[in-house]
């Protein structure tokens, strides 16, 4: 982990997860729905998708992301991926990426490496709580089993005042003020 990183700004994410709406659509009748590589609430995230530095040896590639029940008031979408088990205060940012179409309805394998060109056009990633831009894997710290959210959000917003170069407090901010909706799924990974 890099020291002395915006860390307490975290906290921000809290709230916004904490205070998430409901996850159902404008209708009530579809609920906003998130999967992760084909994977179970609480699998253990593949080595496949794990960082590949700080005591982790794997392959860090973003998983794909698949969701549906996206309320038709969205404007547009964004995805964190979250670790509210790391010891440092309001989580660890592994991945934020915002200003997704509306219509897309899956990120492939991959597209958290901002060199593949595999996001939408007009995405932005920003830079994870490793330093890096895009997606960075889990990697906890010793030997300690973490929880990883992956959540989309359902904005009511077309695009979110960000550039590659905000801050996570401040995409998160973001998010919450126009989230309408979002959806999670949470997987494990420890050393």
């Amino acid at each position: 982990m890099k020291g002395g990183k915006a860390f307490l700004c975290s906290a921000t994410f809290v709230a916004l997860y904490v205070f998430a709406p409901e996850l159902t659509s404008a209708t009530g009748t579809e609920v906003f729905q998130v999967n992760v590589a084909g994977l179970k609430a609480n699998d253990v995230v593949p080595a496949r998708f794990v960082y590949n530095h700080s005591g982790c040896s794997g392959e860090n590639i973003s998983p794909e992301i698949s969701w549906n029940g996206v309320p038709a008031s969205a404007k547009s979408l964004a995805i964190v991926v979250w670790d509210q088990d790391a010891p440092v205060s309001g989580g660890f940012y592994h991945w934020v990426i915002v200003n997704l179409p509306v219509e897309t309805k899956k990120l492939p394998e991959g597209a958290g490496n901002i060199a593949n060109h595999k996001a939408p056009n007009g995405s932005i990633q920003l830079y994870n709580d490793w330093g890096e831009a895009g997606y960075g894997g889990p990697c906890p710290p010793g030997s300690s089993r973490h929880r990883y959210h992956f959540i989309v959000y359902a904005l009511n917003a077309q695009q979110l005042p960000i550039t590659g170069k905000s801050k996570i407090s401040e995409a998160t901010a973001a998010i919450k003020k126009s989230t309408v909706a979002s959806g999670e799924e949470v997987l494990v990974y420890g050393k």
